[in-house]
């Protein structure tokens, strides 16, 4: 069965450096019970014919010419079959989104897949889509073209905190008994070995492999982070640039924290969306969701890398223009 284009109205994406709050503002989003959503986020569907495999490992930069009609419309049809919606069978699912340990998001994802299955039967006609995946910070002309009538969020963070979250992600680990995994390996790559970095041993590449990677070797991890900020944040600034205004939403992860329900009303009514009072709700208490460092294990306001996190940022002078772009006047402040 092919999918009409039109059932797709206006899919919401957000797009950020991994690491900058897209997890949360995604979740909060994702309440509203006219919005449908992947089960996890889009990898499977972008990197079977994106995967940077199939291109010696460049990057995960993908542009609106690689895209062509048949493929589009191959994935927009499982955009719209993989789509769920656990408001419609759940009058609040927000038991589900939040915490952040490892019982709790194995426990969820099972039960986001049973229910959000049994969403898919409610599924009728167009349907209001949300994306989150960091990776489609390198992906904006592609998704341009596949979805036209998209409308973007932007969530920005400041360099020193996102690239301290970087570089406490990339070392992050699950323990099950005896067994140790990558926190966020699923879709890693293997391929980090190659630039012989002086404190990072591993061959998985965490998140968004930027252009310009290879370049990095015998660098530090801090290094690597804050090309992966630098790089995500830059492409996204220059995209956006090309799209209608009225389509994009940009907010801070600091102003976002700080007033999160009115941030979410403001996404809601820029939307074109009615309000919805359980969004509201979860925004209202914000819960730790998605982070590397255990609760209450270091004080709120510490880096956790202060010394490398603030020796990468100086041998990139460039985060200074984009950080003044993304509109942060002091690149190095926390």
């Amino acid at each position: 069965m092919m999918i009409d284009n039109n059932r797709l109205d206006r899919p919401i994406i957000i797009l950020g450096a991994p690491r900058s709050g897209t997890t949360i503002l995604f979740r909060c989003l994702a309440l509203h019970d006219d919005l449908w959503h992947l089960p996890s986020e889009s990898h499977k569907i972008f990197e079977g014919p994106f995967h940077p495999a199939s291109r010696e490992y460049e990057s995960n930069r993908v542009t609106a010419e690689e895209l062509n009609d048949e493929l589009a419309q191959t994935l927009r049809t499982r955009f719209y079959r993989s789509a769920i919606n656990l408001n419609r069978v759940w009058p609040n699912p927000a038991l589900l989104l939040e915490g952040n340990s490892l019982h709790h998001r194995i426990l969820s994802k099972f039960m986001i897949a049973g229910l959000g299955g049994v969403s898919q039967f409610a599924k009728n006609g167009t349907i209001r889509f949300l994306e989150k995946t960091p990776k489609n910070a390198l992906r904006v002309p592609m998704l341009n073209r596949l979805f036209p009538d998209a409308f973007y969020v932007w969530i920005t963070r400041k360099a020193t905190r996102n690239i301290d979250s970087l570089i406490a992600s990339w070392g992050a680990v699950d323990k099950i008994g005896p067994v140790t995994r990558k926190r966020y390996g699923q879709v890693a790559y293997p391929i980090a070995n190659r630039l012989k970095l002086q404190d990072y041993s591993d061959k998985f590449w965490m998140f968004a492999l930027v252009p310009g990677w290879q370049n990095l070797k015998g660098k530090t991890l801090a290094d690597v982070a804050a090309w992966q900020y630098y790089q995500c944040n830059s492409f996204i600034a220059d995209d956006l640039a090309s799209i209608e205004t009225r389509r994009i939403f940009s907010v801070k992860f600091e102003d976002f924290v700080q007033e999160p329900v009115k941030i979410v009303q403001q996404i809601f009514d820029w939307a074109e969306l009615p309000q919805s009072q359980v969004a509201e709700e979860f925004a209202r208490i914000l819960p730790r969701v998605n982070d590397a460092t255990p609760a209450g294990s270091r004080p709120t306001h510490d880096l956790r890398f202060s010394n490398v996190v603030y020796a990468a940022i100086e041998r990139l002078p460039e985060l200074v223009l984009l950080q003044k772009r993304m509109g942060y006047e002091q690149t190095v402040s926390l």
